[in-house]
C-alpha cells in the first residue's frame, strides 16, 4: 500500500513514498494514488467502493487515513469508526495498527484538555510501535512516532522514527523532519543545515524546508536572509511555526515588540503548541520581567505539565521573584516525579529560608532538606556520575551556605560565599542582576551592592542596575530611621526593641541597630547578659573593620561573657 507522509508538512509532491506496506491489490494501490496526489476526498471515494471487497483491512486503513488527512472533526471521528470495524475483522493487520496510530495522532491535535491530548499520544505511540514490530518499513509508523514525540516534547526520542523514515523514503518530507528535530536540539546542527540543502534540492518549493533554512540562517547571523527565506513562503502556507521562527528572528535582531507580536500570532493559529510560550518566557525572563515570565511558563506548562525542566525553570524564576508559595509548589512536584532530584531539593531548601527569614524562625526540615541533597550528591559521585546541570549545582551550594552563614549571623562567611559566585560572574551582566537579586532578598544588601556594582559597567543593564542599588539605598536608610526610632525611645523598652528589630527587617546586616540592641541589654533597665552577648557578637559581624564602636563593643563583649560565666558558676 502506498500513502505519502503529510500531517504538518503536508503539500503536493511530484513523487510518491511507500507510507504503509505495498499491498497487492492493484485497485487498492490506485486509491493510494489519489491520496499520495493529496486528493483526499476522492482518495476516500475511492476506498469506500473497496470495503466490501477488502480481504486484508488494507482498504479500511487506507480510508482511515484518507479521512483523517482531511481534518475536520467529523472525518477525524468517522475514521476512528473505520478503524474499530477493521480491527473487529482485521487485528492484525500492520497497516490497520499503523493507521489507528496515524488518526490517534490527528486526534490529539483536535483536544482542548491536556489530559485527552495526553491520552490520544500516547494511544497513538502504542499503536506504532506495535506497527514498527510487525513491520518496521512502514513508514507512516515511523513518521508518526517521531511526531508524538515532539508532540511530548521529547525531542531527542524523535530522532530515531524521524531518521528511520528518511531511510525509508530520504524525500524532501522525511528529511525536513529529520532536521527539525536535529534543530530543535542544537540550532548549530550541521547535520540538519545539509539535510535541508538536501530536501530544498529534491524540492525547491517546499515550505517547511525553506522555514527551517530560515532558522539555520538566523542562528548564522544573518537575519535578513532569513527573512527572505520566510517571505518566500506563501501566505496561505504560513503555520503558527512560521509565525514562531518570525518570532525567533526579531528577537535575534532586538526587535522584541516585533517578536512578541509573532508568537501571539503564533500561539493564535495553534494555541496547543508550547514552543513560543517557552520563547516569550525566556524573552520576558532575560528582560527582567519576571510576572510574565511566570505566566508564559505556567501556559506552556498547561500543554506540557510533564515537561520537567521548564517547570524547574519555573521554580527558579518564581524564588528569584520572591513568590515562595510557587517555587515551593513547583519543587515538590518534581520531587514527586524525582526524588533525588539535587536541584529540586536545594531549590526547596532555599524557599525555606527565605520564609524563615520573613516568619523569623529558621525551618526546621533545612537540614534535612541538605543532608538529603549532601547524599544525593555522594552517591552520584561514588557512581563516577555527573549531576546534570553540575556548575550550577555546585554554585547553588555556595548561596545555600552563604544563606545557612545568614541565619546563623555569620555575615563574613556569608559575604565571602556570595562574593565567590559573583566574582564568577562578573563579566556576565543579566547573571549579574540575577545574583543581586537573590542577594538581595535573602537580606544581604553588601552582597548584593557588589553585584549591583559590577553589573551596571555594562550599559544595557546599567539602569536595572542602578534600579537595584536605589533599593539597597531605601532598606539601608528605612534601617537608620527605625535606629533613630529605637535609640529615642530607651525609656520604653520594648518599644525600643521593636524599632530596633524593624531596622533590621529593612536590612539584616545594619551594624548600628545591633549596637542598640546589645547597649540596651547590657546597660539598660532591663538588662540581659545573654542577649547583650548575642547582639554584640552581631555587631562585630556586621560592622566595618575601621567602625569606631568596635573597640567598645569587643570590651564590652569580654566583660559580659565573664559576667555571664560567673553567674553560672553561682
Amino acid at each position: 500500500m502506498r500513502f505519502l507522509a503529510g500531517l504538518s508538512l503536508a503539500i503536493n509532491l511530484v513523487f510518491a513514498c511507500p507510507l504503509l506496506a505495498t499491498a497487492a491489490i492493484s485497485s487498492v494501490m490506485d486509491a493510494d494514488e489519489l491520496l499520495v496526489k493529496n486528493k483526499y476526498a476522492q482518495a476516500e471515494d475511492a476506498y469506500r467502493g473497496l470495503l466490501d471487497s477488502d480481504e486484508t483491512g488494507d482498504a479500511y486503513a487506507g480510508l482511515a487515513v484518507s479521512l483523517a488527512k482531511q481534518n475536520t472533526p467529523v472525518k477525524i471521528l468517522e475514521a476512528e469508526k473505520i478503524l474499530r470495524m477493521a480491527r473487529e475483522k482485521y487485528a492484525d493487520n500492520s497497516n490497520v495498527i499503523a493507521a489507528g496510530g496515524y488518526v490517534s495522532y490527528i486526534h490529539s491535535k483536535t483536544v482542548a484538555s491536556p489530559a485527552k491530548r495526553d491520552l490520544y499520544l500516547e494511544a497513538a505511540e502504542t499503536l506504532c510501535k506495535r506497527a514498527i514490530k510487525a513491520n518496521p518499513d512502514i513508514l507512516i509508523a515511523q513518521q508518526t512516532l517521531g511526531q508524538v514525540r515532539v508532540a511530548q516534547d521529547d525531542i531527542d526520542g524523535a530522532v530515531d522514527p524521524f531518521r528511520k523514515a528518511a531511510a525509508l523514503a530520504p524525500d524532501a518530507i522525511n528529511l525536513t523532519f529529520l532536521a527539525q528535530s536535529l534543530l530543535h536540539l542544537d540550532r548549530a546542527d550541521k547535520e540538519a543545515a545539509d539535510l535541508i540543502e538536501k530536501a530544498l534540492g529534491l524540492k525547491s518549493d517546499y515550505p517547511p524546508a525553506h522555514l527551517q533554512k530560515a532558522l539555520i540562517l538566523a542562528q548564522q547571523g544573518k537575519p535578513e536572509d532569513a527573512f527572505m527565506e520566510l517571505r518566500g513562503i506563501a501566505k496561505d502556507e504560513r503555520s503558527a511555526e512560521w509565525y514562531c521562527v518570525e518570532g525567533d528572528i526579531y528577537r535575534k535582531q532586538g526587535d522584541g515588540p516585533g517578536a512578541l507580536a509573532s508568537w501571539r500570532e503564533s500561539i493564535r493559529q495553534d494555541p496547543h503548541s508550547p514552543d513560543p510560550y517557552k520563547h516569550m518566557a525566556e524573552y520576558h525572563a532575560q528582560r527582567g520581567d519576571g510576572e510574565f515570565a511566570i505566566n508564559d511558563m505556567h501556559s506552556a506548562l498547561e500543554i506540557l505539565p510533564n515537561d520537567l525542566v521548564m517547570r524547574s525553570q519555573l521554580a527558579d524564576l518564581a524564588l528569584h521573584e520572591d513568590k515562595l508559595d510557587v517555587a515551593e509548589t513547583e519543587y515538590k512536584t518534581i520531587l514527586v516525579a524525582n526524588p533525588d532530584d539535587a536541584q529540586a531539593i536545594l531549590g526547596l531548601a532555599h524557599v525555606g529560608f527565605r520564609k524563615a527569614r520573613k516568619d523569623g524562625q529558621y525551618p526546621p526540615g533545612w537540614q534535612k532538606l541538605m543532608d538529603q541533597l549532601q547524599n544525593v550528591v555522594t552517591e552520584q559521585s561514588v557512581k563516577g556520575q555527573v549531576l546534570k546541570g553540575a556548575k550550577n549545582l555546585k554554585e547553588s551550594i555556595q548561596i545555600s551556605e552563604a544563606e545557612k552563614s545568614l541565619s546563623q549571623q555569620h555575615f563574613r562567611d556569608a559575604r565571602k560565599a556570595f562574593g565567590g559566585v559573583i566574582n564568577a560572574h562578573r563579566e556576565e551582566s543579566f547573571e549579574l542582576l540575577n545574583l543581586g537579586e537573590q542577594a538581595y532578598n535573602d537580606g544581604d544588601l553588601k552582597s548584593a551592592e557588589q553585584a549591583y556594582n559590577f553589573a551596571k559597567q555594562n550599559p544595557d543593564v546599567a539602569q536595572r542596575a542602578e534600579q537595584g542599588m536605589s533599593r539597597i539605598a531605601d532598606q539601608r536608610n528605612e534601617a537608620a530611621r527605625q535606629t533613630t526610632l529605637g535609640n529615642a525611645t530607651w525609656k520604653t523598652p520594648d518599644v525600643a526593641v521593636d524599632h530596633y528589630k524593624q531596622a533590621l527587617i529593612a536590612d539584616p546586616q545594619y551594624a548600628n541597630a545591633y549596637y542598640g540592641l546589645f547597649s540596651l541589654f547590657a546597660r539598660g533597665e532591663r538588662p540581659d547578659p545573654q542577649k547583650a552577648i548575642e547582639y554584640a557578637t552581631s555587631f562585630l559581624e556586621a560592622a566595618d573593620d575601621n567602625n569606631p564602636l568596635r573597640k567598645e563593643v569587643e570590651i564590652g563583649l569580654v566583660k559580659l561573657k565573664k559576667k555571664f560565666s560567673n553567674e553560672k558558676k553561682k
